[in-house]
């Protein structure tokens, strides 16, 4: 989750957001500026962490103007995670014991009623399936890609809060990861990489874009970013992969 620090005043010319790179820890954005007073403004910014550690958001600033920034009063900020480092998805739940059942009887009534429990479960499938066929055709299954595209399209329009877009990038780094197996690799090497992965990057890219560049004019073909969750189930998605530490 993201986080605000507001009522930041800073000295001489206008402020903005450096060009992100691929190991910068920290994601920064400006909220809202205005004048105040001669050649001072005040700033609200929003970031949120990749990495925990003491950062200092002047670092990540640059002037409009291309004027050097000079020195400025620090404004620190810390990122904690919630999770260990080498974690980036919560801890499977724990097995639990199953008692034993006792006796010849117990174990001809367990298989009566799983057999019971098997046959049930078919006829409901069975009666499912009719009740899902109109016409001759079967309930389509939702895509990933129809799932992503009214939050991918809020994105663009301007819709989305920072915020959201964030923890969609977030989800979508962490849903990447695990598809392509790179669990044991940092999380700052992981991004980079799927950004410039074929299928993943095309998507990240231009959430980033929107995410640190919000007033950049440039054609979005959504047919292109959606291609590659076209043939896979909504639930693939799954929100609870990702942790974002502030």
């Amino acid at each position: 989750m993201s986080a605000r620090v507001e009522d930041v005043v800073l000295p001489r010319s206008e402020l903005q957001v450096k060009e992100i790179e691929e190991s910068t820890p920290i994601v920064l954005r400006i909220i809202n500026v205005r004048p105040h007073g001669p050649d001072m403004y005040r700033y609200t910014f929003e970031y949120y962490g990749l990495k925990p550690g003491d950062y200092n958001l002047v670092d990540y600033l640059e002037r409009k103007d291309a004027s050097a920034v000079g020195e400025l009063s620090p404004v620190p900020v810390a990122v904690t995670s919630v999770l260990p480092a080498y974690r980036v998805e919560p801890n499977a739940p724990t097995e639990a014991s199953i008692s034993r059942l006792g006796g010849y009887r117990y174990w001809l009534i367990g298989i009566a009623m799983l057999w019971t429990l098997g046959f049930c479960v078919i006829l409901l499938a069975r009666k499912k399936k009719s009740s899902s066929e109109v016409d001759g055709q079967s309930v389509v299954v939702p895509t990933l890609a129809e799932r992503l595209r009214p939050m991918v399209e809020q994105a663009i329009s301007g819709q989305l809060s920072h915020s959201r877009m964030a923890e969609l990038e977030m989800m979508l780094v962490a849903f990447w990861r695990r598809r392509l197996h790179l669990e044991q690799e940092d999380v700052a090497v992981v991004t980079r990489k799927l950004k410039q992965h074929e299928e993943a990057g095309p998507l990240l890219r231009e959430l980033e874009t929107l995410l640190h560049r919000p007033n950049s004019q440039h054609e979005v073909d959504m047919s292109r970013l959606l291609q590659p969750y076209q043939n896979l189930p909504a639930d693939e998605l799954d929100e609870n992969l990702v942790t974002v530490a502030t």
